[in-house]
């Protein structure tokens, strides 16, 4: 959840599980649903905010910069951010209030039996409970950077077992949606990926095989640039067909098969250490059918053993009833102040247990729908 953070004046809260207060039953899945502009993205944001922030703000920032995070519309008042993991049966709860010159306040949380506030920062003051005292004789002289990010800088292996919780993979950062071509994905360094790992190249071309692509295998290929000496890899994809050229480049694929191509092993990564993978419009440029395909491999209890996890937007209808009510938030907007709600907060009335959503969505009873006018 997150307080004044971009469009969300007021904050928000995103649930996992079916009530804060039980842990049995925690969701794999969480779909985010609103009209362009209305904030889906900036949910995304936030989990985006707290990697870089917690684990890398020591060494990305230099002493005097600012922290990359925005209050709505630039107001003065601090920004708030809490994330709750549970570890191995061990809930940890992480808030940070801040503004984009410094710190104000950190604190972790531990529960095993009882909830215990295990580190505590005020500015550059720092209490911890026994096991966390080392982190108190660190100078704390940096204040745009997180106490978790600057106890890792230091060295201290007692850090350790928070800072691996922040293990989100997403194709977001504080500027919105990351281009393929921009820093996220380049197809050179995941065709290097798959040149490098058997397996997962074979699941990936037997997935294709099943989406009706057509394609039969792929093959990397390698060269050496010869301006630079730098050696790229790139794919070949081969077709059953009778003709001596039976394949094609990268570049003469669909939109789609490109995207499959760029993010499936983003899928098999995160399910296979257990992390977060956060997209913005992950069904973009891929067929409305393809989609159920990609949400059971987090879905799927036998394939995920890890509890991987995926929270992504979307704009497709189909999804919603897929889903249903406890997996998918409703993002709106009223006067540029962003604000949300999951399906199972709306009156029962209206959604019956069995009655697909879609077309109570489209009739525009439940929210989440631009108001458009010609």
């Amino acid at each position: 959840g997150a307080k004044n953070f971009f469009s969300f004046k007021e904050g928000f809260e995103i649930l996992f599980q079916k009530s804060k207060s039980s842990t049995d039953d925690i969701s794999n899945v969480i779909a985010l649903k609103g009209a362009n502009a209305s904030g889906k993205t900036n949910v995304l944001k936030t989990l985006s905010f707290l990697q870089s922030f917690t684990t890398d703000s020591f060494s990305r920032l230099k002493p005097d910069e600012d922290i990359i995070v925005s209050s709505y519309f630039a107001n003065e008042e601090p920004t708030e951010i809490y994330i709750i993991f549970l570890d191995n049966d061990i809930e940890y709860k992480y808030e940070v209030i801040l503004t984009n010159k410094k710190v104000i306040n950190e604190k972790i949380y531990r529960t095993k039996k009882r909830e215990t506030l295990i580190i505590e920062r005020n500015e550059d003051k720092v209490t911890t409970i026994e096991e966390y005292t080392e982190l108190e004789s660190i100078n704390i002289n940096r204040e745009n950077a997180s106490i978790i990010s600057i106890a890792k800088q230091y060295g201290i292996k007692e850090i350790d077992n928070i800072f691996k919780l922040f293990n989100f993979i997403t194709n977001v950062d504080e500027l919105g949606k990351l281009d393929n071509k921009d820093r996220f994905l380049d197809y050179y360094t995941v065709s290097k990926i798959y040149f490098e790992n058997d397996k997962l190249l074979k699941f990936i071309i037997d997935f294709l095989k099943k989406a009706d692509s057509g394609i039969s295998n792929i093959i990397i290929e390698k060269r050496k640039e010869p301006e630079t000496g730098n050696t790229i890899y790139f794919p070949i994809f081969y077709y059953d067909i009778e003709e001596d050229n039976n394949y094609l480049t990268y570049h003469e694929q669909s939109s789609g098969i490109q995207t499959l191509y760029l993010q499936l092993h983003l899928y098999i990564t995160v399910i296979g250490m257990g992390g977060v993978l956060a997209l913005d419009e992950f069904d973009i440029n891929l067929h409305p059918d393809l989609l159920p395909m990609l949400l059971d491999f987090f879905e799927n209890k036998t394939f995920n053993t890890k509890n991987a996890q995926l929270i992504f937007t979307t704009h497709s209808y189909d999804i919603m009833d897929k889903l249903g009510k406890y997996k998918i938030v409703l993002v709106n907007k009223v006067n540029n102040e962003s604000f949300l709600y999951r399906l199972d907060e709306i009156s029962s009335d209206i959604l019956r247990n069995g009655r697909k959503i879609s077309p109570i969505y489209n009739s525009n009873k439940i929210g989440g729908k631009p108001n458009i006018k010609y």
